[in-house]
């Protein structure tokens, strides 16, 4: 069931939420089922600039319900807008295996002119699931980019004082800006996450399983960290790879561009006296782990997907002390490559 509101007035929104329960909720005693379970942890708002006019971000967050029901909110910023400000709320539902109840999360997405963009802020407000924490998902890549407007960013800036987490995705971006952006950011408060660095899951647990499992540790003395990647510009993922492991251990860093089956880190080594330990992509689906004082080990490898990443990254509200200690000497060794 769909209800049109316009225009996107709080008040009139949270009126049509309640419109739209009560329906439910004759529709199943009038079919005799089971009521309706309204399921809601958060609120989670969803700004983008994409052409679809945030279709893909509603059916990320379709899936995502069943992990972390919410409030879903789609901000879809675009110059095809009707209106300043207009909005739709709907329901999606959906049966656990083996259960007749039926569980819904509330969703609602507004469209607005990028002209309307920095006003949003009251609205948004208006329609937080009280006492609740708030994630802002920013998609919108004109605000999050060198030639942001004041108004885009004037946009995010609006919305990113209602999160209690923001989550960023800096593939493809400009790392010098954004990661200056997001220095001010966090300087002032804000909790900010990066689903560059949530990728890297895949290459942290071979490596930190290695240091956990081996006996008499001999790769505590490490002194360099080498990261292989394909692309034409260095990757967030490969930066924050080489910071998370160089750090601890004061290892100087070298990144480098190779070839390998698909875009993004490809090899890292970990260099110390007599001891080389190698963890590399071979294939787009495999990865191996070598080193001369254990046997090699294989690891399947799977490209996270958006629902894949967002499903991991929803998963930490407060802050994440290896997130944070990471970006901060990304900075550092950002600026001494380029």
């Amino acid at each position: 069931m769909t209800t049109i509101v316009y225009p996107a007035q709080p008040e009139q929104i949270l009126k049509s939420l309640s419109r739209l329960w009560t329906a439910l909720g004759e529709e199943e005693k009038h079919q005799g089922k089971p009521t309706v379970l309204r399921a809601c942890a958060m609120t989670l708002i969803v700004a983008t600039d994409e052409p679809d006019l945030g279709f893909s971000a509603s059916q990320t967050i379709a899936e995502l319900m069943h992990e972390h029901p919410s409030r879903g909110i789609v901000l879809a910023i675009s110059d095809r807008a009707e209106r300043d400000l207009q909005a739709r709320v709907f329901a999606q539902c959906w049966k656990p295996f083996g259960k007749a109840q039926q569980i819904c999360c509330e969703q609602i997405e507004v469209t607005v002119r990028p002209q309307s963009f920095p006003l949003v802020g009251p609205t948004l407000s208006g329609l937080l699931a009280a006492d609740l924490p708030v994630v802002f998902w920013c998609r919108h890549h004109a605000a999050l980019a060198p030639a942001a407007t004041s108004d885009q960013t004037a946009g995010i800036g609006a919305v990113m004082r209602l999160a209690t987490k923001t989550i960023l995705d800096t593939k493809d971006m400009d790392l010098e800006c954004l990661f200056r952006r997001m220095q001010q950011w966090r300087t002032i408060g804000r909790l900010i996450a990066d689903l560059e660095w949530t990728r890297l899951t895949a290459w942290r647990e071979p490596i930190a399983c290695l240091f956990d499992t081996v006996r008499d540790n001999p790769y505590s003395n490490f002194d360099r960290v080498e990261v292989a990647y394909t692309g034409d510009t260095v990757p967030a993922s490969a930066v924050y790879l080489a910071a998370w492991l160089a750090h601890p251990f004061k290892a100087k860093v070298s990144l480098r561009e190779t070839s390998g089956p698909s875009p993004g880190i490809q090899k890292v080594m970990l260099h110390s006296p007599g001891e080389i330990v190698v963890l590399e992509r071979d294939r787009s689906d495999h990865m191996t782990l070598a080193s001369t004082r254990t046997r090699e080990r294989e690891y399947n490898y799977t490209e996270p997907t958006l629902y894949s990443l967002m499903n991991e990254e929803l998963a930490i509200i407060g802050s994440d002390p290896a997130f944070d200690s990471a970006f901060e000497h990304a900075q550092e060794i950002l600026n001494s490559v380029r």
